[in-house]
């Protein structure tokens, strides 16, 4: 598992080598690694789940070449959860880490929190809590709406209505 302190060493190292490539990156991530850089610097992640925005090439390898010099799986930084991005542009990802060579912004918490209700796994109780006290919603009828605005094609399942409710108390709808 990997800390914010190591997540930092990881990303200057990723920097650095795209420094020595006379590259650039611009990457934007959500998930642990979000959590751990921008909301909760005690979260521990198993990897950075990310969306490389630019210099996707360069990214990839320097990302290769840290997993073989730290001994880490090369998935270390991936694009696993691409998939279930929303589309729609986060207007308040929050800058986590800037270098002339890499920048990484983390999604931002009304982002972060419309995806890990749309996942509705527990694993993410905690998260999800620190995300509701960060924007300031308590009622199901709230984040649903977050959902809504976040993710415009879809609507939440009852499975993920069931589990909100429950992690809300049962507050009502409204």
């Amino acid at each position: 598992m990997l800390t914010e302190t190591e997540l930092r060493a990881a990303l200057s190292e990723l920097a650095e080598r795209l420094r020595a490539r006379g590259a650039t990156g611009r990457v934007y991530i959500v998930g642990g690694a979000a959590m751990a850089l921008a909301y909760d610097s005690d979260k521990l992640t198993r990897d950075i789940d990310a969306a490389i925005i630019e210099g996707h090439g360069p990214v990839i390898e320097a990302v290769r070449d840290i997993a073989r010099a730290r001994g880490w799986p090369s998935t270390w930084l991936n694009e696993q959860a691409t998939p279930y991005l929303p589309t729609a542009p986060d207007r308040h990802a929050n800058v986590v880490f800037d270098d002339p060579a890499l920048k990484v912004v983390a999604a931002s918490p009304e982002h972060m929190l419309a995806m890990k209700v749309r996942a509705a796994r527990s694993s993410d109780v905690t998260d999800v809590r620190q995300l509701l006290a960060r924007t300031g919603l308590s009622h199901a009828g709230q984040v649903e709406a977050l959902v809504e605005s976040v993710f415009p094609d879809e609507r939440l399942g009852e499975r993920q209505r069931r589990w909100l409710g429950d992690l809300l108390g049962g507050c009502e709808q409204g």
